[in-house]
This record gives C-alpha cells, sequence and structure tokens, in this order.
C-alpha cells in the first residue's frame, strides 16, 4: 500500500517507520529531511534509517518538487499531531491527486470530539471548492456532478488514537493490546482493517466502534489515567499527616483485583504533553456541554498543585531561608525513558528554587540538551553529566524521575557530599528505612518524615 504519514511528532514517527517496515511504501511529510534523527525513542532512529535505506521510506518537506505521476496517489493519509486542516493547506498541491482520486484519511491524535466528522465534511466542501476554482463551462460541471458524489463516498475519515507511551512506542504500535478504530464508514473500515493487518496476528485487537466514540475513549483514557494519579496523590497527602506509609496502603489497594496495581504510585504530579492536553480536551468539553465543571477540573488542580509538593518541602526545610543553598536534582524528564521536560515536575522544581535563589545542579539520562535550552539563560542552573557530579557542593537531593540507576544509589557517597544529609524523593523510589540506616534523612511522598 501506498501511504503518506503527515507530522514531526513520535506518532508519525512511529508509524512511518513501522508501516514501512512491514512492506508498505511510505512517505513522510515532514518539516526538514531529518526527522529521524530527532528522537530518542529507543530503536527508533535505527529503524527509520533502515527503512530509508531500503527505500521503502522517504522523507519530503512541503515545498519539495520533483515527484513522478502516481507517486502521489496515496491509499491512506495518517495524521498526527496536526490538525487535519492545517495539513491540508500546508501540503495542498501534494495532497490534491489523493483527495481527487479518493482515500481514506486516519487521524492518529484526536483534538476534539467530532474531529473526524467536521473534517469528513470540509473535505466533501474543498473537492466542491476545487472544482468550481477551475475555470470549466456549465456542460463540464455538469458532467463532473456524478464524479463530485463520488469523491465524498471514496474519501472517508476514521480516527485511530495512537497511545504510544515513550520508550516503549514501537512495541506499543507493533504489539498492541487494543487498537480502536473509529470508522463510520464500512468500506473504509475494511480498508484500515488491512492497513493494521501485520500488527494484529495473534488475536485480533482491533476494537471497531464510531469516530466520536474513538475521539471519546481517547480523551476519556487519559482523564481516568490521570484521575488515579491525583487521587493517590491526594491519598498520600492524608497518609503523611495521619502517620500512615502510603506504599503500605497502595499494596493493600491494588491487591484488590477491582482497583488492579496500575497508576497508583504517588509522585510529585504527572507531566508529558499528551496526557495533560487530553485531561484538558476532555474537562473543556464538560465544561461546555454542562453545568458541572466536576472531577477533571480538580483533577487538573491537585496536579498543579502536587508539582509544588517537592518545593515546599524543601522550602520548609531550610525555613525559607533557600538564598545561596544548592540542590542536587536527579531526573528532569516527565518519565524515565523520555527526554521530553513537556509538563514535567522538575522545571517547577528548578523554577521555584532559582526564583528563591537557590542554586541548582540537574542530571538527566536523556534529557540535558532540552534542559540546556530551556534553563540556558540562568546562572543559578548547571546541567551536569552524572548523578555523582550533582552531589559536588549540594545541600540535599531531590529525584523527581524514576530513572532506573537512581533506586539503588550510592549511601556512602550522599551522606559525604550531601552538607544537611537529606533526601526529598518525589518518586518513591528509595526504602525509606534504608535511607535511614546509612544516616540520611527521607523525605518522600505520603512516607518518610513529615514536614
Amino acid at each position: 500500500m501506498k501511504i503518506a504519514v503527515i507530522g514531526d511528532s513520535l506518532q508519525s514517527k512511529v508509524a512511518a517507520a513501522l508501516l514501512a517496515s512491514v512492506g508498505n511504501s511510505v512517505l513522510h511529510f515532514a518539516e526538514n529531511n531529518t526527522v529521524w534523527a530527532e528522537s530518542n525513542e529507543p530503536g527508533l532512529a535505527e529503524l527509520y534509517r533502515a527503512q530509508c535505506e531500503e527505500s521503502r521510506l522517504r522523507v519530503s518537506t512541503s515545498d519539495e518538487q520533483g515527484f513522478e505521476a502516481g507517486e502521489l496517489l496515496f491509499d491512506f493519509v495518517l495524521l498526527a499531531e496536526i490538525s487535519p486542516e492545517d495539513a491540508l493547506n500546508r501540503y495542498h498541491s501534494l495532497l490534491m491527486p489523493t483527495i481527487n482520486k479518493g482515500s481514506c484519511f486516519i487521524i492518529l491524535t484526536p483534538s476534539s470530539i467530532g474531529e473526524a466528522q467536521a473534517f469528513n465534511a470540509h473535505l466533501k466542501s474543498y473537492v466542491l471548492k476545487s472544482i468550481s476554482n477551475a475555470h470549466i463551462n456549465e456542460k463540464t460541471l455538469d458532467v463532473h456532478k456524478e464524479t463530485d458524489e463520488n469523491h465524498h463516498a471514496l474519501n472517508s475519515v476514521c480516527s485511530v488514537p495512537l497511545l504510544l507511551r515513550e520508550g516503549r512506542a514501537l512495541s506499543d504500535f507493533s504489539r498492541p493490546d487494543c487498537i480502536v478504530v473509529g470508522c463510520d464508514n464500512k468500506n473504509a473500515l475494511s480498508k484500515v482493517g488491512g492497513l493494521f493487518y501485520p500488527f494484529n496476528r495473534v488475536k485480533n485487537v482491533i476494537k471497531s466502534v464510531s469516530t466520536r466514540e474513538a475521539e471519546f475513549a481517547c480523551f476519556a483514557g487519559h482523564a481516568m489515567l490521570a484521575t488515579r494519579l491525583s487521587f493517590m496523590n491526594e491519598m498520600a497527602s492524608l497518609a503523611e499527616r495521619s502517620y500512615v506509609d502510603i506504599e503500605v496502603v497502595r499494596e493493600c489497594m491494588g491487591s484488590d483485583p477491582r482497583i488492579g496495581r496500575d497508576y497508583l504510585y504517588p509522585g510529585c504530579g504527572y507531566g508529558g504533553k499528551a496526557l495533560a492536553d487530553n485531561v484538558s480536551k476532555i474537562a473543556l468539553e464538560l465544561r461546555e456541554r454542562s453545568d458541572d465543571l466536576g472531577l477533571l477540573e480538580t483533577v487538573a488542580k491537585i496536579n498543579e498543585r502536587q508539582k509544588d509538593l517537592i518545593f515546599r518541602k524543601i522550602w520548609k526545610f531550610f525555613k525559607g531561608e533557600l538564598k545561596g543553598k544548592t540542590v542536587a536534582v536527579w531526573g528532569a524528564s516527565f518519565k524515565p525513558g523520555s527526554a521530553s521536560i513537556a509538563g514535567a515536575p522538575a522545571t517547577s522544581l528548578i523554577e521555584s528554587l532559582v526564583v528563591n535563589l537557590a542554586n541548582v545542579k540537574v542530571f538527566d539520562p536523556l534529557a540535558s540538551a532540552t534542559l540546556i535550552e530551556y534553563f540556558g539563560s540562568s546562572e543559578r542552573v548547571q546541567v551536569v553529566e552524572s548523578a555523582n557530579e550533582t552531589l559536588e557542593g549540594a545541600d540535599v537531593l531531590a529525584i523527581c524521575t524514576e530513572w532506573k540507576s537512581f533506586w539503588s544509589p550510592d549511601f556512602i557517597a550522599l551522606k559525604s557530599n550531601l552538607k544537611y544529609q537529606a533526601i526529598f524523593d518525589g518518586r518513591n523510589i528509595l526504602d525509606p528505612e534504608l535511607v535511614k540506616q546509612h544516616g540520611l534523612r527521607y523525605f518522600g511522598i505520603g512516607r518518610g518524615e513529615s514536614i
């Protein structure tokens, strides 16, 4: 099959590389020709480059010319992190042959409920406008009337939310637990099933729904995850005031099969663009369609408050006197396996410390370049090359991302380097008792010392 993928996001890169890897001919429309090199996703750059070398994948910019006749007739057009209307406007000349032929457009990252249906209507009017703009006589217009109606039937828009976890994106796409296919056209549904067939072999994981149901499910799923996280953070706050270890509570709750263990880990707040954006989108839908602002507004507020929790603990520890203090920060990406600091709790912590005239030495295995770009103008933020380097001259340590390399630290080095011998664990990855045995103070989220 001939496939066009539009966008520079992780979803577009993964879709382009993996769809090419199973034998499709893929043209990736991106802002630059080295889009594959801009990802820290494990295995993605190698796979993407290999498909380009095998000539199954080609990268094109919007202003690139020189396509041969028939090269722009795609069976599918996949859109990720770009609005369908923007994609149509930006790549108008490249997409018109496909639109005139009739194709299936697939939205991988829905931005609103009803987006696919709205774009389908827009596509129909776009075809009509293209025909009317051509300088043809009335007789020719009559001849094209039936053809135009066929365009309406042939061009279909589906919504297939691509929920990829950074650090696991290739396996999430190639070995999915579920593929939600939102489609309002039975013929298009069969075609989309064929597109994803190579990734649907062990058992049928395709769930066929309407486009609106697929969009709603995408937002509702993210909202549920965010709700569980914020709920546990509220419980951690209560546990801390009740002299209860939230880790013990979490284990008890997770053993109940009605609840399960996933997303029950309290911490210093969730980050990442997709989760926060989708929670905001469905909260907006609720606000517009009902009088009750309800649960999701509270979920978002709890999370923003939680991002400030580690700073508040450090501020109380030093009784508000942070000027000249140096805080070592381990982890800045919003999750392990990612280089993104979008909405990450670490950025909130660092910004608050700098405002209070504290100094920060931060290390992250993947996000160093992003951190330097983000905090480059601040003389108080130093991005270093190792976790141990952050400890040199540091007063206390804050852990903001649960990278595996932080789980079993050198406690002797921590005690000898940290002037105040205190650890603020925003991810509860250390054992409070083990930390105490090494002569260090421990402040976690709902466990350890209360402050």
